[in-house]
C-alpha cells in the first residue's frame, strides 16, 4: 500500500521536530540564568542522551508505517529498508574513497602541511585518540553522523519512498529536512551573541551558510544510500566530511608558487575524478533502492 504523500511529509517533518526538541527540552543553563554553550560538556551529553531518545521514538514511527503500508512486514524487511543489512567491506569503503577524491584538494594542503598520516607532523595518539576518546570528538564523529543519517536519510527515505516519490525528490527536496533541522544553531548564535541587530545578522549569515552546506551534503548521502541500500556508507562519508571540514582556501595565495599550482590543480582534478567515478564507486549489486548490475 502506498502511503499519501500528505502523510510522509507530515511524518518527515515530526521526524525533524522529535530530533531538535530534545536540545531545548533538556537546556542546561549556569547559575546566572545564561544558557551554557553547546560546545560545555554539559550540554554534549544532555543533548546526546535526548537525540538517543528521539531516535527511538522515530524508528517506532517507521516500524508502525511500515507495519501500515507492506502486506509482509518483518523485522530482517525493516532492517533492510533502513539500510542496515550487512555490506560487502569494499562497497562499504567505495563511498568513501570516493568523499575522498572530492577532497583531493584539501588534502593536498594537509600534505604540504606534513599533516596526514605517516608524515612528521601526525601524531596518532595526539590527532586520532585523544580527539575520538574526547567528548566532543565522539559526537562529531560518530555519534552527529551515525544520528543524523539514521533519521534524515535511512527513515526519511523509507517513508518517503513507500509514498511513491521519484529518485529526483528523494535525492533533492527529502535533505532540505536536514538542511532545516541545522537551522538552530542560528539561534543559538543570535542568543549567545546578545540578541543584538549583529547577532541577529551574523546568526543569519550563518544559518544560511549552513543550510546550503548541509543540504548539499544531504544530495550526496541520499544518492549514496539509495545506490549502495547502506546507512553505513553514509556514516562514514558523513565523519569524514565533519573531520575536513568546510576547505579552507585563503592561505593559499600565501603559499609557494609551486605549491600554489598543485593546490588548484589537486582541486580541480579531484571535482572531475568525483563526476567521473560517482556511479562506478556507488555501484552495488545488493541495493534495494536503485538497481545497479555489475
Amino acid at each position: 500500500m502506498i502511503i499519501s504523500s500528505g502523510i510522509a511529509n507530515i511524518t518527515c517533518i515530526s521526524f525533524t521536530l522529535l530530533y531538535i526538541a530534545g536540545f531545548y527540552l533538556f537546556e542546561e543553563t549556569r547559575s546566572n540564568g545564561l544558557k551554557l554553550s553547546r560546545q560545555h560538556p554539559t550540554v554534549i551529553k544532555s543533548r546526546m542522551k535526548a537525540v538517543t531518545l528521539s531516535c527511538c521514538v522515530i524508528l517506532f514511527l517507521v516500524y508502525i508505517v511500515l507495519s501500515y503500508s507492506l502486506d509482509q512486514m518483518t523485522f530482517s524487511t525493516f532492517l533492510t529498508r533502513l539500510g542496515c543489512q550487512p555490506i560487502f567491506l569494499w562497497n562499504l569503503l567505495q563511498p568513501l574513497v570516493l568523499t575522498m577524491v572530492l577532497f583531493l584538494g584539501p588534502l593536498t594542503i594537509l600534505y604540504f602541511d606534513q599533516q596526514l598520516p605517516g608524515q612528521v607532523d601526525f601524531y596518532w595518539k595526539r590527532d586520532v585518540m585523544q580527539v575520538i576518546s574526547s567528548l566532543y570528538g565522539q559526537r562529531n564523529y560518530v555519534f552527529a553522523p551515525l544520528t543524523e543519517e539514521l533519521v534524515f536519510r535511512s527513515c526519511m527515505i523509507v517513508i518517503l519512498y513507500q509514498a511513491g516519490y521519484s529518485y529526483t525528490w528523494l535525492i533533492f527536496i527529502s535533505p532540505l529536512y536536514f538542511g532545516l533541522a541545522h537551522l538552530h544553531h542560528g539561534w543559538e548564535v543570535y542568543h549567545q551573541m546578545g540578541r543584538t541587530k549583529q547577532a541577529l545578522q551574523t546568526a543569519l549569515v550563518s544559518s544560511f551558510f549552513q543550510f546550503g552546506f548541509t543540504s548539499l551534503f544531504g544530495w550526496y548521502a541520499s544518492f549514496i544510500f539509495l545506490r549502495t541500500s547502506s546507512l553505513w556508507t553514509c556514516v562514514l562519508c558523513h565523519s569524514f566530511c565533519n573531520m575536513m571540514g568546510f576547505p579552507d582556501i585563503n592561505d593559499i595565495p600565501h603559499r609557494p608558487d609551486h605549491h600554489r599550482y598543485v593546490i588548484w590543480s589537486s582541486f580541480l582534478i579531484g571535482i572531475l575524478s568525483f563526476v567521473y567515478l560517482l556511479y562506478p564507486l556507488t555501484c552495488t549489486t545488493n541495493s534495494f533502492y536503485w538497481s545497479c548490475p555489475i
